[in-house]
């Protein structure tokens, strides 16, 4: 009856393919505010990445920049100037891996230390019932 109930226990839902997500970045609006939450209207904004420029613009008048990148890029780095301000914002877009790969034996080897150590509180649970 034990090994019934353990193995009810162990029992996942499973799926019959992988299903992976991943994103594209179209535009980026970026939005440059003073201290005071006043937007920084007709400020220089410049667009980097990899360390070089590629593209500089001018906030409209909500303080707003949009960029709309012509390839595919990793990081992109916000630089905006004015008179005595200064603000950077940095974007990481490398795309990762949404899950990581482990192997059969360590899956294995984590399984059965589940198992091992719900049999072990059940035989706590049963000696102290019996007591």
């Amino acid at each position: 009856m034990a090994l019934v109930l353990l193995l009810l226990l162990a029992v996942h839902p499973c799926s019959g393919h992988r299903m992976m997500m991943g994103y594209q970045v179209n535009e980026v609006q970026v939005t440059a505010l003073y201290d005071d939450g006043t937007p920084a209207q007709g400020v220089e904004i410049e667009v980097k990445s990899g360390g070089e420029t590629i593209e500089k613009g001018i906030t409209n008048d909500r303080g707003a920049y949009i960029f709309r990148p012509s390839r595919r890029m990793e990081d992109l780095t916000f630089v905006s100037y004015s008179t005595g301000h200064r603000a950077e914002l940095s974007l990481d877009l490398e795309q990762k891996e949404a899950q990581e790969h482990i192997s059969r034996p360590l899956r294995a080897a984590s399984g059965l230390g589940y198992l091992l150590g719900v049999a072990g509180l059940a035989m706590i649970f049963i000696s102290r019932k019996k007591k």
